[in-house]
């Protein structure tokens, strides 16, 4: 094997392509609703029947519009849709909030790859950041961070277990897109992260 051949991005296999945007879809959408819902009625039925016509051969098309507009869920965003069903069929409060360090990495590195996708980065300085995500640099790193928050923070076991799944489920099939940021932030994921950073500031400001 050649260096360039080392050096080439690894992306997912074409096959899992449609199957992870139709499940993927399917389980966050499915999870929002169930958010939505069970708070005002425990029940479990409009959830569940979203996430079937999502899946259904003649109406998995849903999954492919939202696929259109918004590309695929983050494995971040599918953990957290994973946490809701968990939590509500084992009778547990839902978890809120992200712990404080990672919802600051999250928001710093989403304006990190928004100045990166603008180009505005000053013209001596150009990290191509987004590409070094394809790069096993881009995993690397990701790597070491998250070992440092983990080691270095107090995390609830849940974000541990969550860490490892989306890293190891990224390592083996490169999902959703074969680049690393994908796998750990999308649009979705970053708002929240905004909005609970702000809810954070807010409360602070109160005491």
């Amino acid at each position: 094997m050649s260096w360039t051949d080392m050096t080439h991005a690894v992306l997912p296999q074409a096959v899992f392509l449609p199957l992870w945007v139709k499940l993927s879809w399917a389980l966050v959408a499915s999870a929002v609703v169930l958010r939505l819902t069970y708070a005002c009625k425990p029940t479990l039925w409009p959830a569940a029947v979203v996430a079937v016509v999502m899946l259904l051969p003649r109406t998995d098309v849903l999954s492919g519009y939202l696929a259109l507009a918004f590309q695929t869920p983050s494995l971040v965003l599918v953990a957290w849709a994973l946490w809701c069903w968990a939590d509500v069929l084992q009778l547990r409060g839902p978890v809120v909030t992200t712990p404080l360090p990672v919802a600051l990495l999250g928001v710093l590195l989403g304006w990190a790859l928004v100045l990166d996708t603008l180009n505005y980065w000053p013209t001596f300085f150009n990290p191509q950041l987004y590409a070094l995500g394809f790069d096993a640099a881009g995993l690397w790193g990701v790597l070491a961070t998250a070992a440092a928050v983990l080691l270095w923070t107090e995390v609830p076991r849940r974000w541990v277990l969550s860490a490892v799944a989306v890293l190891a489920v990224y390592v083996l099939l490169r999902l959703p897109t074969g680049n690393v940021w994908d796998a750990v932030l999308d649009p979705f994921v970053w708002l929240a992260l905004h909005v609970q950073l702000w809810r954070t500031w807010r409360a602070s400001r109160a005491v």
